[in-house]
């Protein structure tokens, strides 16, 4: 195993999954949220109690934790780094965008 995992490796690990779980285009959506006093709330109440769901809560965690705060679980955290997030939301939503768009084309 490789004992240095570099971000990049990481990014390309996470679009990988949001592509081929089929998370992507929920994942690429939270980037339309509304952003209220500077901060995105939690997403989670918008998602049925399933597998999907159990998938993008992990995905919001990690978000969360890398571009927000939360209070008892990162779970129902808030994003307060808008642009970090959004961006890494294109980043780890790139492969699907890809497709979509070599379908039109």
């Amino acid at each position: 195993m490789n004992e240095k995992v570099t971000a990049e490796a990481l990014l390309d690990a996470l679009d990988s999954v949001t592509w081929y779980n089929g998370l992507a285009e929920d994942v690429y959506d939270w980037k339309s949220l509304p952003v209220v006093h500077g901060t995105i709330l939690c997403p989670a109440g918008n998602y049925p109690d399933d597998c999907l769901s159990s998938q993008l809560e992990v995905i919001w965690m990690i978000c969360v934790e890398l571009f927000g705060d939360y209070g008892i679980s990162p779970r129902s955290g808030w994003i307060k780094d808008v642009k970090g997030f959004r961006d890494f939301i294109d980043r780890i939503t790139t492969t699907e965008r890809e497709d979509e768009e070599a379908e039109t084309t």
